[in-house]
């Protein structure tokens, strides 16, 4: 991972701001994947995971101007967006499922999911497990710190009493295993 100067977060941003071409497609490479990953964690499955990468970027882009450099890094500004989204996601389904038991509906009207998207999403959740115990116990700890913790590389290296560089190295390299055994996973 490539530390990025908050100068260019701020221009990105401005640029996203004033709806340059270009600037919805850096800032989407840049966090469309961990915000996926948040969603997966967080609400469990993968359409609503898509679903918080869509509205998080809808919400960015009405929000954009309020960006301020000087309150925080980029990263920890996109996910706290994502995760805020999320929170509001998990409260309505409880309401949603409050609601339905209160006027008394039948079960097949519920908004749960159905038995392929449980298999599918159980599916996921075990590769991603199997994966993670592939993973030393540095690179998993600096990996659940900086993409479930919403931490930057310089926080991980903090917490954890370590370089920068090692910090970056770990996150990268945890990053590579993860896909790999997840591939290897999905072709058995």
């Amino acid at each position: 991972m490539r530390s990025r100067d908050p100068g260019s977060d701020a221009a990105l941003m401005r640029a996203f701001s004033r709806r340059e071409p270009g600037a919805a497609e850096g800032l989407y490479e840049r966090y469309a994947s961990r915000i996926y990953g948040l969603g997966i964690v967080m609400l469990g499955n993968d359409a609503t995971a898509q679903d918080l990468v869509q509205d998080t970027f809808v919400k960015l882009w009405r929000s954009a101007e309020r960006y301020e450099p000087s309150r925080g890094k980029l990263d920890t500004w996109v996910l706290l967006v994502a995760r805020s989204l999320a929170i509001d996601a998990l409260r309505r389904r409880v309401l949603d499922a409050r609601s339905l038991q209160a006027i008394g509906l039948p079960g097949e009207v519920s908004g749960e999911p159905g038995p392929e998207e449980v298999a599918e999403t159980a599916d996921l959740a075990d590769r991603a497990r199997r994966a993670m115990v592939s993973l030393s116990d540095g690179q998993r700890a600096a990996l659940e710190l900086a993409y479930f913790g919403g931490k930057t590389s310089a926080e991980v290296a903090e917490m954890e009493g370590i370089p920068l560089g090692t910090a970056k190295t770990r996150i990268r390299t945890a990053l590579l295993r993860l896909r790999e055994a997840m591939e290897e996973h999905r072709e058995v």
